[in-house]
């Protein structure tokens, strides 16, 4: 037992430590713990180990949910930065192609303007050295009206030519300029495409670590409430037996509330007290809350059926305990599972029953009277902490309380 004890040590500091942190809030937290304490209510009467591997248990249970709710959110943003990433990685292609592209361009341009120098480089030449000035002097100097028709003719073919080479080189310039701004306004959008492709890339790989350390959440989580419910089947047995001792227990109260009616009955008397149905003059023992119902219920790890015989009210540890209705202190001790335990008998073979008491402060044979001081609440026997665990039998055999109290269950 002492293996387990260790176990459930390192497990429930396991689970602290691994508890995922995504997207945790208050209401979550929360609920974790009333999941916890509704699984310690439900275990009251199990070992100690049993009720340490429930409190995993719960703890895992809720968080699972909300763990594996995460992987699922994590894998989607993985999914869309991915598809970012794609998309950045296709439109950074685009933008190099783009720039190759343009880069072609601004050659060939730069081709067309060298060549035009070229083609045009005796004309140019010519005119530098004044040639035209020549071609009017010979026109002047000609005797024959038709040759200087004909040389005035080719003098305009000529500087119309100049014209257009002139005209032709502009022109082949101003489109490599328009190539080369192409060009570098290209290679601007390529490197900002490729780093906003590279930024996306980080991103979506930033977004699958968040999904691995998800998944590796959800997988600590199943790995602990396996573990917890290995404990627990290791203590099957032990759970069994110790749900049978407190049943045993409940029998030999049982039997001897059973004779404490038949010595009244025989004495003729009657241990007084009030109305046994309706909630007719009877108090809420403790100033507390409701925390667990009577009734049969399923074990929430092994799965059999037990009876909760009675109905807790959670309270403060050294709470005052009222008596529910006057009558006859019939117990008043140590029971076991009970631990400090009180029941007063109060007529008609209906008694009440106050378990778990840290101090009893009325003794056996003792008569009191309906919401008189009775006893402080405690932790004591078969207790996962301090409330009052509140019987009301009839002839021994136990009854739903709630039936005997104020419908408020209010002081």
């Amino acid at each position: 037992m002492r293996r387990i004890g260790w176990l459930l040590a390192a497990l429930l500091l396991a689970g602290t430590a691994s508890s995922p942190a995504f997207g945790v809030s208050q209401s979550d937290l929360d609920e974790v713990e009333r999941e916890k304490a509704q699984m310690a209510a439900e275990l009251e009467d199990a070992s100690d180990e049993v009720r340490a591997a429930g409190g995993v248990l719960a703890e895992t249970q809720a968080r699972l949910p909300d763990a594996q709710h995460e992987v699922d959110a994590a894998q989607g943003r993985v999914a869309a930065a991915e598809s970012e990433a794609a998309q950045a990685q296709r439109d950074a292609d685009a933008a190099r192609a783009a720039l190759a592209a343009a880069e072609a361009a601004y050659e060939a341009a730069a081709a067309v303007v060298e060549e035009a120098r070229e083609a045009r480089a005796d004309l140019f030449n010519a005119t530098a050295r004044g040639a035209e000035l020549l071609t009017v002097d010979a026109i002047l100097a000609s005797d024959s009206p038709a040759e200087a028709i004909d040389g005035l003719t080719y003098l305009e073919f000529l500087m119309d030519g100049k014209d257009q080479a002139v005209d032709e080189v502009t022109l082949a310039r101003r489109e490599a300029a328009n190539a080369e701004n192409t060009a570098t306004t290209a290679e601007a959008e390529a490197a900002a495409a490729e780093a906003a492709a590279a930024q996306a890339l980080a991103d979506a790989q930033v977004r699958v670590a968040e999904a691995e350390a998800a998944q590796l959440a959800v997988q600590q989580l199943q790995a602990d409430q396996q573990a917890a419910l290995a404990v627990a089947e290791a203590s099957r047995d032990e759970a069994q037996a110790d749900y049978d001792d407190l049943e045993a227990e409940s029998e030999r109260l049982a039997d001897a509330l059973r004779r404490e009616d038949d010595d009244d009955d025989h004495r003729g008397g009657d241990s007084g007290g009030g109305s046994s149905s309706g909630g007719g003059g009877w108090v809420v023992p403790v100033d507390g809350w409701k925390s667990s119902d009577y009734g049969w219920r399923m074990h929430p790890i092994f799965g059999y059926a037990r009876l909760h015989g009675g109905t807790d009210f959670a309270a403060g540890s050294g709470t005052t305990i009222h008596a529910a209705a006057s009558g006859k202190v019939v117990y008043a001790g140590w029971s076991s599972g009970y631990g400090k335990l009180t029941c007063i008998a109060h007529g008609g073979g209906v008694t009440s029953c106050y378990a778990h008491q840290s101090s009893i402060w009325v003794d056996y044979g003792e008569h009191v009277d309906r919401d008189e001081e009775i006893g402080a609440v405690g932790t004591t026997g078969d207790s996962t902490g301090p409330h009052l665990h509140f019987e009301v039998r009839v002839h021994g055999e136990r009854v739903n309380p709630v039936k005997y109290l104020p419908s408020c269950l209010c002081r």
